[in-house]
């Protein structure tokens, strides 16, 4: 099974996939955009002034990649693979920033893998603020600084997302509350 998870950045949506990952024997974590397109700066600074369908083609072209990766080195049918933000990360953002794009799995005659199942993490916005802020904002992490911003990320990830669960990543006892995510996960 592949469950993307997702969720506003500082939510906490790499550590509960480690957590899963670690719980899960023979399981696969993948994160997009993958290590390959680490050197992201000029892109998020200079590429998307100019021009937001190029930066929203560079975010595409990770999910592409990812989705490849993963058909050509992993048993991912029957292996669970968790990836940390997709395609519908990629098309939310870019749809609050004003383009027309689809969360379609489908690029140009390319099949995608389309999730089985998505975990979207929400956390009270005082600790997402005081998370990223301690690891350090990027740009994009203070795009969703402004209130009514972040309220369309929210409203468009509520619009496209499919197969959900919802988790709430406030609580203290984060180990407890990934056991009762994952024992759900895995039928138990």
């Amino acid at each position: 099974m592949l469950t993307v998870i997702t969720g506003l950045d500082g939510s906490g949506t790499s550590t509960i996939a480690e957590k899963l990952h670690k719980m899960d024997e023979n399981s696969i974590l993948v994160k997009t955009p993958s290590l390959e397109y680490s050197s992201r700066d000029l892109i998020d600074k200079d590429v998307r002034k100019c021009s937001q369908m190029a930066h929203y083609l560079y975010y595409l072209s990770s999910v592409v990649y990812m989705s490849d990766y993963i058909k050509n080195n992993f048993d991912y049918k029957n292996n669970n693979v968790y990836c940390v933000r997709y395609l519908i990360d990629t098309v939310v953002s870019h749809r609050v920033a004003g383009l027309n794009v689809n969360l379609d799995y489908n690029i140009m005659g390319h099949e995608i893998l389309k999730p089985d199942l998505t975990i979207f993490v929400s956390v009270e916005e005082e600790l997402r603020q005081s998370r990223i802020t301690e690891r350090g904002k990027s740009i994009l992490d203070k795009v969703l600084d402004d209130t009514d911003t972040k309220n369309k990320f929210l409203q468009e990830f509520g619009a496209l997302l499919e197969n959900v669960i919802y988790f709430n990543n406030n609580e203290t006892d984060i180990d407890e509350n990934i056991r009762e995510l994952y024992f759900n996960l895995s039928g138990g």
